[in-house]
């Protein structure tokens, strides 16, 4: 006869001061420091404030997504209408670049012509190949004159009246400076992260409030509170 029984919970890890100490030195003294701070020094707790931080990094990552995806759309069609299908590659938007960051996206272009073996990329995938800096970098006052003062209104149709290029800008800044963060697996403590969600969704909806309605449903506020766990 089957046994229905509820299965055994294994007791909470770490158990012994040698576990914590095997996953002090896996997850790195320094890295833990921070955690361990927040916890008043109390190790159990520091772990579980860092395995919070990476369960809040991990449930802000599909409105990321959807941010992203529907930022460097709008902006590739802008940058479409004023330098053309292939303005990535049009003379009069690589001179707008600063020089370093011509070099870099040059060079980004070059090693992706190589790996997918083409003498030109089409301008999808030079859209897909690139961060999120390239989208925040073109959102800025440099573009006013040649693209947003034409463009602004078509690309962000949901914005209201008090949101123009300036504010889309410093919008998507702070949503990169988080996005680093979580890649870069850096603490989120002090992150209202309620707040970046909604800062993403309303980004979104700048730029289709239909794109962020379906998000937001299918996506909706998770519980972001690092000490969740």
């Amino acid at each position: 006869m089957a046994n229905h029984s509820a299965p055994v919970k294994p007791p909470p890890f770490p158990v012994t001061a040698r576990d914590y100490a095997e996953l002090r030195e896996a997850i790195s003294p320094a890295r833990l420091t921070t955690y361990l701070r927040h916890a008043g020094g109390n190790h159990r707790l520091a772990l579980e404030l860092y395995a919070g931080n990476v369960n809040a990094g991990a449930a802000l990552q599909p409105i990321l997504h959807a941010n992203e995806v529907a930022l460097r759309n709008t902006v590739n069609r802008a940058f479409e209408s004023q330098f053309g299908v292939q303005w990535p590659y049009a003379e009069g938007f690589l001179r707008t670049m600063p020089r370093h960051e011509r070099s870099t996206f040059e060079a980004g272009l070059r090693k992706l012509e190589r790996t997918r073996r083409v003498a030109r990329l089409a301008t999808s995938d030079v859209v897909s190949g690139q961060t999120y800096y390239l989208w925040v970098s073109l959102l800025t006052a440099r573009y006013d004159q040649r693209v947003w003062q034409h463009e602004f209104a078509r690309s962000f149709p949901g914005a209201p009246p008090s949101v123009q290029r300036a504010v889309a800008h410093a919008t998507a800044e702070e949503i990169r400076l988080l996005r680093n963060r979580i890649a870069h697996h850096e603490p989120l403590l002090a992150y209202d992260l309620s707040g970046a969600y909604m800062r993403a969704v309303r980004m979104i909806r700048w730029i289709s409030p239909g794109k962020a309605a379906w998000a937001a449903h299918r996506w909706p506020p998770p519980k972001l509170r690092v000490h969740d766990g």
